[in-house]
């Protein structure tokens, strides 16, 4: 058996029915939490949940993609510095950090490689656009 503890990341598994066609199902768990999902294609609400547990999930055959890891406090003060080295006043790197990825972001620490990297490559377009302008 399985444990029910499960690793942070998204699970996604097909769900078996009578109709024509399977159900898929997508679930993300972070700190051994299912935080969201999505079922046949919609957000899971609270009625889906109801039937979905981590016992469950550990039960099913699931293809499993790790969380990708946070860059950490080292490299999110390097971020700040080099943000600030553009150009970028210590109120604005959250908001550029925000716009880059189109969402709310109060952490540069707790950003991706990926996300990292696009929000830096952002600021330097928009550094560049400005010097172009000016």
């Amino acid at each position: 058996m399985k444990p029910t503890t499960l690793a942070d990341g998204t699970y996604s598994y097909t769900r078996p029915t009578m109709g024509p066609r399977d159900i898929e199902v997508t679930v993300q768990v972070l700190g051994g939490q299912l935080v969201e999902g999505t079922y046949d294609g919609k957000a899971m609400t609270g009625s889906c949940w109801k039937g979905c547990t981590l016992a469950d999930l550990s039960n099913l055959p699931s293809t499993f993609t790790p969380a990708p890891r946070q860059i950490g406090k080292v490299r999110g003060a390097r971020l700040h510095v080099l943000l600030a080295r553009l150009g970028f006043s210590s109120t604005d790197h959250y908001r550029t950090a925000s716009a880059a990825l189109a969402r709310d972001v109060d952490s540069l620490a707790a950003l991706t490689e990926v996300e990292g990297r696009r929000v830096w490559n952002y600021a330097r377009s928009l550094r560049m656009a400005y010097q172009l302008s000016a």
